[in-house]
């Protein structure tokens, strides 16, 4: 039966025991990593799908990946296995290759406007004071006359 490109889910913090496991049970993965640049220097390699990775075997292997050592399932939608064809691996590493040379920059820029999405300061345009840290950001943001810093989710706001 010919090979298809599976989808497994690892755990996060076990990436060298599952790309070590898999090449001692010589199948055949992908774990597509991407460049990007922060702050217009920090250039930084990047997971693309974090805890997710593409294994090409058969479906007679099935068992035999989900039970690999740092694996936690294969995708599996009842007695459906679904899996991706070689023109999307090969689209997603054509992408891979050229954020080596052109990097994927930050979107978010010190001095920009944004605007808050959620919660109760929603609709207000501010100003982005500092670049992301763990997901947060601080912002400048006129409230009740005077100018306040506040750190917020960087998903609370829209670009």
């Amino acid at each position: 039966m010919k090979n298809k490109w599976l989808v497994a889910l690892y755990k996060i913090n076990e990436v060298k025991r599952v790309e070590s496991n898999l090449l001692n049970q010589e199948f055949n993965f992908y774990l597509p990593k991407i460049t990007t640049k922060k702050n217009d220097f920090i250039v930084k390699e990047e997971l693309l799908f974090p805890g997710y990775i593409f294994v090409n075997t058969s479906f007679e292997n099935y068992s035999a990946l989900k039970y690999t050592k740092g694996i936690k399932n294969v995708l599996k939608f009842g007695n459906n296995i679904p899996y991706i064809s070689s023109d999307d691996i090969k689209a997603i590493k054509m992408a891979e290759k050229k954020s080596h040379t052109n990097p994927v920059a930050s979107k978010i820029k010190i001095g920009q406007d944004a605007l808050i999405a959620k919660g109760s300061l929603k609709g207000s345009i501010v100003k982005i004071c500092s670049l992301p840290s763990n997901e947060r950001v601080e912002i400048l943001l006129y409230f009740l006359g005077s100018l306040r810093r506040l750190s917020v989710s960087e998903k609370d706001l829209i670009f």
